[in-house]
């Protein structure tokens, strides 16, 4: 079988949005990427090839395999892409976290040993519809067939749909209508992009970093602030040929600021209120009925060959009622929720647990990983994880991110 390469990216919208096949993400971007690498070879094979910024160590490496992680091979980006015999092999797909046209350009070299079947998908060299696709506008188009559709009471409605918005006239005209407004700039991702404006309230910093979005990407996106109980994804994949597969739905979590810190490995929350898990279970299957669907019917399914994550709420009503979001925004790339997926593979089968993003000071990540794994060590059944703590990104002393994983034992599942 052929190795198929992965590279970790997730600063693609960024890229995308700038449309520069020379695009360089900002320092602290840079070093979340190349700290975080190693993610990639969660969701790769054994034989498959990792490009990282730098080797991950030993320790961490044995680490996985300990925890049943079969590991790809990991090599420097730098040094294979000069590497005349490594460009001459033969290999499957090229995956990058997500596509631009900085992407193309940095894993040109790798295009030529690439098998037909990539060499003929519609992601193997960039085309226009790619950065509409990456747009919050593709997100707008299907929600607005979804709130015409009626499936649900309990679904968003015009009054509380977004809006795309070019001046700060229009901005305040719609805090006037919500109070509290969530202002996105169209290709951003995992809450960054965003600025969340309070009720009668639009500092000049505001105003300042709005600017930048109307400079660089013309328009922004504005929608009401909900009251926010679970933030769900349904994940899915297109084989570019008008096929689109359901692969699963994880639940994520954000911080106050609405930036991403990590997912859960099953579907839902341990801990869910009964209403609420009823809620839910009366509701996501006609929703991803329809989200496949409409997948299915868009140029998602033919113009794109990858991972889709279409990224929903539930928000709670001034009447107290639960309400969805059925289509907060759409991500044709990797996600964490297909890293999420890929964990959910390795838990033993009445376990549970969190994978969760670090940020801090340098050296922080690994004095956590340290004292966590003294505490939690990762106790482990026929290849499966069943209790303790697990890094999935290398702690070294130098780092200020990271990623990590707890486990424990589901008492509700033994019940």
């Amino acid at each position: 079988m052929k190795p198929n390469i992965y590279f970790f990216n997730p600063t693609c919208e960024l890229a995308v949005a700038n449309g520069s096949a020379s695009y360089m993400a900002p320092v602290h971007l840079r070093k979340f990427e190349n700290e975080l690498c190693t993610l990639a070879g969660i969701l790769a094979r054994p034989n498959d090839i990792v490009l990282v910024d730098q080797l991950p160590n030993q320790q961490f490496t044995d680490q996985l395999a300990g925890a049943g992680f079969h590991q790809p091979a990991y090599r420097n980006r730098d040094a294979v892409l000069s590497d005349s015999k490594f460009l001459s092999d033969t290999r499957g797909f090229l995956f990058p976290w997500g596509w631009s046209p900085a992407a193309h350009k940095l894993l040109w070299p790798l295009k030529t040993g690439c098998c037909i079947e990539f060499l003929s998908s519609p992601v193997a060299e960039w085309q226009d519809i790619h950065r509409e696709l990456y747009s919050r506008k593709s997100s707008l188009a299907i929600l607005s067939i979804i709130v015409d559709s009626n499936i649900s009471n309990n679904m968003i409605t015009y009054n509380d749909f977004p809006e795309i918005c070019t001046s700060h006239d229009q901005i305040i005209s719609l805090q006037r209508k919500w109070g509290k407004v969530v202002v996105k700039a169209p290709w951003s991702s995992s809450g960054r992009g965003l600025q969340v404006l309070r009720n009668d309230e639009y500092n000049q910093t505001n105003r300042q970093v709005i600017n930048g979005y109307f400079k660089q990407q013309k328009f922004v996106v504005a929608e009401p602030w909900y009251d926010k109980v679970l933030d769900l994804s349904f994940q899915f994949y297109s084989y570019g040929n008008g096929t689109i597969e359901y692969k699963g739905l994880t639940s994520f979590s954000t911080d106050q600021a609405g930036h991403y810190t990590g997912n859960y490995i099953h579907e839902l929350p341990v801990d869910l209120r009964p209403e609420l898990k009823e809620y839910l279970e009366g509701t996501i299957p006609e929703l991803r009925k329809i989200l496949h669907q409409l997948l299915m019917s868009s140029d998602y399914s033919k113009a794109y060959y990858g991972w889709i994550g279409v990224d929903t709420l539930v928000w709670k009503s001034s009447d107290g009622k639960y309400k969805f979001h059925p289509c907060l925004e759409i991500n044709c790339r990797f996600t964490m929720g297909a890293v999420a997926l890929s964990l959910r593979e390795h838990l033993a089968e009445d376990a549970t647990g969190e994978f969760r993003i670090f940020h801090g000071k340098e050296g922080e990540f690994q004095q956590f990983c340290d004292e966590k794994l003294k505490k939690e060590p990762l106790i482990c059944d026929n290849g499966k994880m069943m209790e303790g703590f697990l890094p999935l990104s290398p702690a070294e002393k130098d780092g200020n991110f990271g990623a990590w994983i707890s486990i424990s034992k589901n008492e509700r599942m033994k019940k």
